[in-house]
């Protein structure tokens, strides 16, 4: 129980106090979806990425991967949280999808209309502080990719020396969900029963759920994010990992999913 509460902590920003710059219209600039992409000015790893919103009407949405327990990890979005300016600081109260009680006020450091950085100058989970001294920089959504996503997409891995070279069928539909194709041992498609899946797009950060690892074999939910760019009918991922490394995966546009007998395309 203490580990799932602890992974239901948002992790946010830390700082000092709240002014009021001359000229400044914080409340308007800070309106709009923001991914994180450093932290400390250091870059994040893409499934340690979290997205944030401030709404018109005073509501704060935020998404981002939880370790649920030991073997479930799951991409959550909330809105159960409120927010007002008071200067150039942020306050935020509300409750996690553990029914904890936060209180946050984050003191923005910079921002323009595409990038924020702000830091924490209190947050409180049930009334108890938690001191944070990092610095969080973020760049706001400016375009919509979910019609150009949407649909069926046939690839592979494109990370230099990687071994998996099997290609694979996303199908992301209408409603959120998506079906992922594998070819068996005799080469026939199959739409894996057990996926599970939902994806969450924010721009260029997709954030996808799903059950079963194939490739591990590890059982449970899971997440992954990936930085996506489409340029016509092709498609790119990218993901900075750990130690460092970074995978990718490219990928074509088709008409869609495989039909039984249907065998490997050129790519």
């Amino acid at each position: 129980m203490k580990k799932l509460f602890f992974s239901c902590l948002i992790v946010l920003l830390a700082g000092t106090g709240c002014k009021k710059e001359k000229g400044t219209d914080y409340a308007s600039l800070v309106l709009g979806r923001w991914i994180n992409i450093q932290v400390n000015h250091n870059p994040v790893l893409t499934d340690e990425s979290f997205v944030i919103e401030f709404r018109s009407d005073g509501v704060e949405t935020y998404a981002k991967g939880f370790q649920l327990d030991e073997n479930n990890r799951s991409w959550i979005e909330n809105d159960n949280y409120k927010y007002y300016l008071d200067g150039n600081c942020i306050i935020i109260d509300g409750y996690n999808d553990c029914g904890n009680k936060f209180h946050m006020e984050f003191e923005i450091l910079s921002i323009d209309p595409s990038c924020m950085t702000y830091s924490v100058r209190k947050f409180m989970i049930d009334d108890q502080e938690y001191p944070d001294e990092k610095s969080y920089t973020n760049i706001k959504v400016s375009a919509d990719l979910t019609s150009r996503f949407k649909g069926t997409w046939y690839g592979k891995s494109s990370t230099p020396g990687s071994t998996d070279q099997t290609f694979h069928y996303w199908d992301y539909l209408d409603n959120g969900h998506f079906n992922y194709y594998f070819q068996d041992s005799t080469g026939t498609w199959i739409n894996k029963p057990d996926n599970e899946g939902g994806y969450f797009l924010y721009g260029s950060l997709l954030a996808s759920n799903y059950t079963n690892d194939l490739n591990t074999g590890v059982t449970g939910k899971a997440f992954e994010c990936w930085n996506i760019e489409i340029q016509g009918d092709s498609m790119f991922w990218t993901g900075l990992r750990e130690n460092g490394a970074t995978t990718s995966f490219r990928m074509a546009k088709v008409s869609g999913p495989p039909v039984s007998g249907s065998k490997s395309i050129k790519f």
